[in-house]
């Protein structure tokens, strides 16, 4: 899928893997976002296309002008998934408005797994160890 638009000066092409690219950019400086999940493949348009498009783990829908974005997301253990899911949303929408110009209607965040984050110095001893 491509997002275009025209012109009489000419036309732009904007790919869904460009958006895609965005979309995870941003999402992943949020905190409490340590991965994304490659979204389930959509066996019927891949069919219909005629590829086979690698998985992403952002799915976008055009409806008319506006898009539709949805993004896996995997989250660390002890986060609350409400302000993080929210926080993605945002960074996600702005992120995408700003550099296409396109409007982003919505934002689903799936939380597709909870991923247990050990420090970097988890293999050091702890005080009481000797």
């Amino acid at each position: 899928m491509e997002i275009s638009n025209g012109s009489s000066k000419g036309s732009l092409v904007i790919s869904e893997e460009a958006i895609s690219s965005i979309a995870t950019n941003a999402a992943k400086d949020v905190d409490g976002v340590t991965g994304f999940f490659n979204k389930p493949a959509d066996v019927v348009n891949t069919i219909k296309k005629g590829s086979l498009k690698v998985m992403s783990p952002v799915r976008i829908i055009q409806d008319g002008d506006d898009l539709d974005i949805s993004i896996y997301i995997i989250v660390a253990t002890g986060v609350k998934i409400q302000p993080v899911a929210e926080k993605v949303q945002k960074v996600v929408k702005d992120s995408v408005q700003n550099m296409t110009g396109k409007f982003v209607s919505k934002v689903n965040v799936i939380i597709a797994s909870v991923e247990n984050v050990e420090s970097a110095d988890s293999n050091a001893p702890n005080e009481t160890e000797e």
